[in-house]
C-alpha cells in the first residue's frame, strides 16, 4: 500500500502540475491582450451563469465565408480550420478566408474549432415540385459557406453581471443598434476582452447604471 508520505507528495506534485498549467494559461491570455491585434465583429449578448466559474457574458459571433481553401472538402462537416481576419467596414472586421493552415500571407490568421462547412442551398430550399435527386445534385453544385464561431465568454464581475446583461439585451433588441465583441488576435489565438455599445464598453455602461458616457 502507499504511505501517507508518497500520498502526500503526489498530492503536492499534483497541485504544482496545476498551478504550472493555470500559470502558463494566465500569461498566455495576457500576453495577448497586451501585445495582439485588436479586432471587433458584431454580435449578440445574453448573460447564462456558470456555477464553477460564475457569471459571464456571453456573446453570439459566427461570421461566413465562402473563400474556402481545403484539399477535401467532402472529409469535413465540424472541425478546426484556419481563418483570415480583415478589416471591413464602420471599424468592423470579417472573415476573408478559410483554410485547412494559414497562408503565407502576411495576414492576420487564427485557428478556430468548431468551424462548419454547409452548401449555400439548403435542405429548405427545395421546390415544391422538384424531385428530390434534381435538387440534391443543385445543392451540391452550390458554393461550400464555412461558419466560423469567436470566443463568446467574458467573464465580468458578480456584481455587475445582472446589469451588464440588462444593457446588452436592450442594445441587441434596439432597432439600428447593437453590441460589437471586442478580441486580441497573436500567433492564430483570439481571446475576448470586452463588449462595446455605442463605443463605451458594457462594463462601464453596467457601472454608470446604463447610460453611456
Amino acid at each position: 500500500m502507499m504511505s501517507n508520505t508518497k500520498k502526500a507528495i503526489l498530492a503536492v506534485a499534483a497541485l504544482a502540475v496545476q498551478s504550472v498549467c493555470i500559470g502558463w494559461l494566465i500569461w498566455r491570455y495576457e500576453q495577448i491582450v497586451r501585445h495582439g491585434t485588436e479586432v471587433r465583429f458584431r454580435c449578440e449578448a445574453y448573460d447564462p451563469y456558470d456555477p464553477l466559474r460564475g457569471r459571464y457574458l456571453r456573446t453570439t459571433v459566427r461570421e461566413s465565408c465562402t473563400n474556402i481553401l481545403i484539399n477535401n472538402t467532402k472529409a469535413y462537416a465540424r472541425f478546426r480550420l484556419y481563418a483570415k481576419l480583415e478589416p471591413g467596414t464602420n471599424g468592423l472586421w470579417r472573415v476573408t478566408t478559410v483554410a485547412d493552415k494559414p497562408q503565407q500571407d502576411g495576414g492576420l490568421w487564427v485557428k478556430r474549432d468548431r468551424t462548419t462547412l454547409n452548401h449555400l442551398l439548403s435542405w429548405s430550399a427545395q421546390g415544391k415540385d422538384e424531385p428530390y435527386e434534381a435538387f440534391r445534385k443543385r445543392r451540391e453544385a452550390s458554393p461550400l459557406v464555412a461558419t466560423v464561431p469567436m470566443p463568446d465568454q467574458l467573464f465580468v464581475n458578480e456584481r455587475l453581471a445582472p446589469k451588464a446583461e440588462e444593457v446588452l439585451r436592450e442594445a441587441t433588441s434596439a432597432k439600428g443598434k447593437g453590441a460589437v465583441a471586442v478580441y486580441r488576435v497573436k500567433d492564430g489565438e483570439i481571446v475576448i476582452t470586452d463588449i462595446e455599445i455605442g463605443g463605451t464598453s458594457v462594463i462601464e455602461r453596467a457601472m454608470k447604471g446604463g447610460e453611456a458616457k
